[in-house]
Formats: structure tokens, C-alpha cells, sequence
């Protein structure tokens, strides 16, 4: 079975997984951190599909961190509309994100091409870049994959994943 075939496949079965994350009383990011961390720790799995989970795992962490500095700002003075409103951003963002990569590797695989592969990967690379959704300084943290020509995730860890998401969507048109 060929890598892209293999990809493909497990990105069916993450799709059909994800579908029952809405009717779990766990979390969204919780159970996309988990899927992905047990493929990610699995050195049975595809070295390809372990980089992918990889970064999922990365993404969910560092929106997770966000939150919870949000949470503990000296000044936070947070209500509950708030919390509320931290805790379904998470959630969000990591659905997003997981949908966003899902996707990319779709049209990635789609692509007959080394012209077509190239242009795929520079939109959804750009698309996360022209995305920041916290505006982070420490551009060595969330650039980590973005310059990376080793891992198959070339996108940025501050990335509003809807704005993202959207972009890339509009610029396969």
C-alpha cells in the first residue's frame, strides 16, 4: 500500500472518529489530542502519518497554553461568558485545525503534479501565516514547522485555523 494511499485511509477513519467528538461529553481538543498523540507515539504507524499527528498534537498544545495564560493573566478578571467563550475557542480552534490539515493532505494527494502539489502546499501554508489568531513574538515557537521541509505540516502554530480554513477554501477556487 503506498504512503498517500495509507494517509488517505487514516484520514477516513480520523474523519469518522471526529464525527462522534460533537456527541462526547470530553472535550473537542481533548479528543482530537488523544487520537492524535496515540498515532503519534505509535512507532508501528507510518513515519509520514506520525509527523502529521505530530503536529497536531503541537497545535492543540500550544492553543491549550494560550488558554490557559488567558486563564491566569494577572488581570484576567474573568467572568463566566468568558471562560465559556476560552474553552469554545479551544475547542473550535482545534476542530478547525484538525479539518484545515485534513484537508490540506486531501489536495495534496489530489494533486497530479509537482506544479500542483507546490501551489496546494503554498496556499495552505500562506493561509495559516496571513492567519495569526493570538499575534505570538516568539516567532521560533510557532514557525517550528513552517520553514520545515521534513515534516508535511508546513504551517504556523498561531493560526486562527477558521480564518485559515476559509482562506485556503477560497483559494482553491
Amino acid at each position: 500500500m503506498t504512503t498517500l494511499r495509507k494517509i488517505a485511509l487514516a484520514i477516513i477513519g480520523l474523519a469518522f472518529t471526529a464525527t462522534t467528538y460533537a456527541q462526547d461529553s470530553q472535550r473537542v481538543y481533548e479528543q482530537i489530542y488523544k487520537s492524535s498523540y496515540k498515532i503519534a507515539a505509535n512507532k508501528a504507524e507510518d513515519t509520514e502519518l506520525r509527523k502529521i499527528a505530530s503536529f497536531k498534537v503541537d497545535a492543540i498544545s500550544y492553543l491549550k497554553t494560550k488558554t490557559l495564560e488567558a486563564f491566569s493573566a494577572p488581570n484576567a478578571n474573568l467572568k463566566n461568558a468568558d471562560i465559556a467563550h476560552l474553552n469554545n475557542q479551544l475547542d473550535s480552534m482545534a476542530y478547525y485545525m484538525y479539518d484545515y490539515v485534513n484537508l490540506y493532505l486531501k489536495e495534496y494527494a489530489k494533486a497530479s503534479t509537482e506544479k500542483e502539489k507546490i501551489r496546494v502546499m503554498r496556499i495552505f501554508r500562506d493561509s495559516s501565516i496571513n492567519n495569526p489568531l493570538y499575534g505570538d513574538e516568539d516567532k521560533e515557537l510557532v514557525l517550528a514547522y513552517y520553514n520545515r521541509d521534513d515534516y508535511p505540516t508546513p504551517f504556523s502554530l498561531d493560526t486562527n485555523w477558521i480564518l485559515a480554513l476559509a482562506e485556503a477554501k477560497e483559494k482553491l477556487k
